[in-house]
């Protein structure tokens, strides 16, 4: 009788760890899985992070010459909206303090596109507006 209850109980044991066995062997297989989709998406991480703090250089550029003037603090990628451009353009020293700054260009639509295409951008970029000769005379530079 003894006999047989330790061949049951054997029986039983062999049974519960080979089936232990086969779901450790299933969980190391997920947690391979798991810790291999968490690299990729570390490096993916790395490499946006890196892609929103590149510089970009905002540069006013006369459209009938080579005259320009670039803006001496550049934005980084991920700062690059038309809020933080407008005020990084009104730190320029103007000619007449008393009034705003007037630059026709960044109220049209392409604007907005060069804008949505520097944001998405993977290399760098500069931001050129282009200016009439009265729009880049009213700054002090």
């Amino acid at each position: 009788m003894l006999l047989n209850d330790i061949v049951t109980w054997c029986n039983s044991t062999l049974r519960f760890s080979f089936f232990a066995d086969v779901l450790s062997v299933v969980g190391s297989v997920f947690a391979f899985f798991a810790w291999l989709q968490a690299k990729i998406n570390s490096r993916q991480m790395t490499k946006e992070k890196d892609r929103m703090n590149r510089q970009v250089r905002v540069i006013l550029k006369l459209t009938e010459s080579q005259r320009q003037i670039v803006l001496p603090v550049h934005l980084r990628r991920h700062e690059l909206t038309r809020a933080e451009l407008l005020g990084r353009i009104g730190m320029i020293p103007r000619k007449n303090k008393s009034e705003f700054f007037i630059l026709s260009y960044l109220n049209s639509s392409s604007f907005f596109d060069e804008l949505n295409r520097i944001q998405t951008s993977d290399k760098e970029e500069n931001l050129v507006i282009p200016c009439s000769l009265g729009e880049l005379e009213q700054f002090d530079v």
